[in-house]
């Protein structure tokens, strides 16, 4: 009698680069344009719920206090009060979410942004009209860049390449202007979803940054020929974690295959 055996799980550093994606493409949710299904999973707590399961299956200290459920649940009175309050910070507000308006000169950073997208086969949406130096697109980005590390690692190949785009993106672009709307929002007085978001994108990227050294550090001492594992301080994301993280899915589409 044949017994039928199961798919054997993705190796834990694979995991992990899956599940780094999926919180890229979460922030990239949480940054873009507030529309109707954008609030109702606001106030579903179904944001919040994400934002809490991708942090557990992480098992990292991307912020040093605990999140803020109420205030990642918390969409206003009205329908429209996110919507008004993105406007005023980000669109016609003194927020910026374009790195080449918060560091160096617009159009170096741009071309150097589109340099980064071209390396990795990618390009703007045309269709969107936007610039590629929106902090959406570069989240998007780096969700990309992870999720071909984790199929990577997940074939047992070498993912250096896609190991250090990120680190070098964040080094050099992402990395550098991001992590400033934290404070800048404060300074607004934001509203407490945006608030909050500021700062756990803050952490999140902070974390991403020193994790991406240990790792090409740890690959480059011993001279890895294909994987590399996770440090010793990630947990091992479980069938549970990804079922609890999966209420809701984020297509990219302010970046596109050339």
């Amino acid at each position: 009698m044949h017994t039928p055996t199961s798919k054997p799980a993705a190796p834990p550093a694979a995991q992990h680069a899956a599940t780094r994606s999926a919180m890229y493409a979460l922030f990239a949710f949480l940054f873009s344009y507030p529309d109707a299904d954008w609030v109702a999973a606001i106030r579903a707590g179904e944001v919040a719920a994400r934002v809490q399961a991708l942090h557990h299956a992480l098992g990292n200290d991307t912020v040093h206090t605990a999140i803020d459920e109420a205030a990642l649940s918390n969409a206003g009175q009205a329908d429209e009060d996110l919507a008004i309050e993105y406007t005023r910070l980000f669109d016609t507000g003194p927020i910026a979410l374009y790195g080449g308006l918060q560091h160096g000169t617009r159009m170096q950073v741009m071309e150097e942004v589109l340099r980064f997208y071209e390396h990795f086969g990618l390009g703007p949406n045309r269709q969107l009209n936007d610039l590629p130096d929106h902090l959406v697109a570069e989240l998007e980005f780096m969700h990309y860049l992870c999720h071909q590390e984790s199929l990577c690692l997940a074939a047992d190949q070498d993912a250096g390449h896609w190991q250090r785009g990120q680190r070098d993106f964040l080094q050099r672009q992402l990395g550098r202007w991001a992590p400033q709307l934290h404070p800048q929002a404060a300074e607004q007085n934001a509203h407490p979803f945006f608030a909050e978001t500021t700062r756990l994108l803050a952490g999140f990227l902070a974390h991403e940054a020193r994790q991406l050294q240990v790792v090409l550090a740890t690959a480059n001492k011993v001279n890895a020929a294909h994987v590399v594992n996770a440090p010793n301080d990630l947990r091992t994301p479980t069938a549970q974690d990804a079922a609890t993280a999966a209420p809701f899915s984020y297509p990219v589409h302010n970046i596109q295959a050339i």
